[in-house]
This record gives C-alpha cells, sequence and structure tokens, in this order.
C-alpha cells in the first residue's frame, strides 16, 4: 500500500491509524507498559495526544481519526471541528505554559518529504516560534488566511504546503516542492538552541508524560481547576507587511 493512502481511509501501514486500534506503533515501542494510551483529547473527529520528540513540554499533535494525508483534504464539516479544537488547544497551551503556535507540513505527493508519518497531524508547540515565519519567507511564496477552512481554496490540490500559525494567532501558508525530513521540527528547534528535533531517535521523554499528565488533567478537569489564563501581550515582534509576496498562481514552485 502506498504511503499516501486514499483520503478518509484507513492504513494498514501508518502509525497513527495503527495506534487506534492498539496495535504495534513507534509509541508502543517506547510506553507499551507507562502509557498504553496517549490521547489527551477525543472527539467525533479527532485526537490529541503528546508528540514523540518533544521539541519542548506540552507539544501535542492533532490528527484526524481518518486517514487524510493533508489539513487542506478534509471535508468543511471536519474542518469545522477541527477549528474549534485548534482554539482549545491554543488556550490549554497558552494557560499553561504561556505561549502556543502552530504548523503542518500538508503532504500532496510521495516527492514532497515529510516526517515519515503520512497521516495528516497539525503540530502545537508552547513556544513564541520568533524568526520561523521569516525563515519560511525566505525560501517560499507567502500567503496569509483567515482559517484554517481557506487551505482548500489557497493550495492546488496538487500542491504541498507548509501551515503556520504564530503566536499572536495569524495564519500563514506558503506552497512547497518539497522539504527535507523534519525540517519545521528543526526549525522551531532552533529557535530555543534545541539540537535533538528528530522524533525517531527520542526515546523515554519525561516531557511527554509530564505533557500528557498536565492537559489530560486540563481537559479532564477543565479551566476552572487551572490558574487563570496569563494575561499575556501580543507577540511584539514586526507585523507581517503589507506588500508581503502572496501566492499568485496555481503552480506548486519554491520561491528559492
Amino acid at each position: 500500500m502506498s504511503r499516501h493512502t486514499p483520503s478518509g481511509s484507513h492504513s494498514e501501514r501508518c502509525d497513527f491509524c495503527l495506534e487506534q486500534h492498539k496495535e504495534e506503533t513507534e509509541f508502543a515501542l517506547r510506553y507499551r507498559e507507562e502509557l498504553p494510551d496517549r490521547t489527551i483529547l477525543l472527539t467525533k473527529y479527532f485526537s490529541v495526544f503528546p508528540s514523540l520528540g518533544q521539541i519542548a513540554e506540552g507539544h501535542v499533535l492533532i490528527a484526524p481519526l481518518q486517514h487524510y494525508t493533508a489539513i487542506a483534504d478534509l471535508p468543511s464539516t471536519v474542518t469545522v471541528e477541527l477549528e474549534g479544537i485548534r482554539d482549545r488547544v491554543r488556550l490549554a497551551l497558552t494557560t499553561l505554559y504561556g505561549y502556543c503556535v502552530f504548523f503542518e507540513h500538508g503532504t500532496r505527493t510521495p516527492a514532497s518529504g515529510g516526517c515519515g508519518i503520512y497521516h495528516a497531524h497539525i503540530h502545537a508547540v508552547p513556544l513564541a516560534g520568533k524568526g520561523v515565519r521569516e525563515a519560511l519567507e525566505e525560501r517560499f511564496a507567502i500567503r496569509k488566511i483567515e482559517c484554517l477552512s481557506d487551505l482548500s481554496v489557497a493550495i492546488p490540490s496538487t500542491c504541498s504546503y507548509v501551515y503556520f500559525e504564530d503566536a499572536n494567532a495569524l495564519k500563514f501558508v506558503f506552497v512547497v516542492d518539497h522539504l527535507p525530513s523534519q525540517y519545521m521540527r528543526k526549525l522551531f528547534a532552533e529557535t530555543i538552541g534545541k539540537n535533538d528535533w528528530d522524533w525517531r531517535l527520542a526515546g523515554r521523554e519525561p516531557e511527554l508524560l509530564s505533557t500528557f499528565g498536565r492537559l489530560s488533567s486540563y481537559f479532564r478537569n477543565g479551566a476552572m481547576s487551572i490558574p487563570k489564563q496569563r494575561d499575556l501581550a501580543p507577540v511584539s515582534w514586526e507585523k507581517v507587511p503589507e506588500d508581503h509576496p502572496t501566492i499568485t498562481d496555481n503552480t506548486c514552485s519554491n520561491a528559492d
């Protein structure tokens, strides 16, 4: 079976699909006895769980239960639910850790690269993410969007892309032909001077267990039992210039 399984199905080779059925996965190999189920939040269409290879404590993934290779390919009703989950996760991470940014490498073709898991997922990381948008903008055409539903119209259906939502909840999309494996993980890790960003090399991580414990408690008990969200001022680095480059055609081409 191709790693790019038809959207809406389950993949017999996908770790995220296999994990739903309690089968052997990269997560199970590391945590089988200690944490049989890492689900933090489960909804009709999505699961939220801590990522292997924590960039920082609080790093979670939001993944559809059905197998899609990119968030932009989700049906509109599913994307609507995702918007609400994204907002809940942002509130949780900013409450507990101070900041929250999101990113996704939406892979549409086998040649587009990726992290080795070809099941759509958005990373939520409790970092400020300073410099990430600028680094992407140096290489790729940028387009500002208003919501996740805009992905399906902002990006041609044959193109892969990077979605980035900054600490101020501004949302951007970049068309990319190919990214090196775990490029976004490495980019975020570099913003905090961290060298170990490869999830494949991660062993047992105390940060993952802490993420599971704190966020499970948050979603189980609700915000009433959590200290009030910090009154954070918006992150103050420069705004997106009015004349920033945009995606203007229907081709998949890098800007570099």
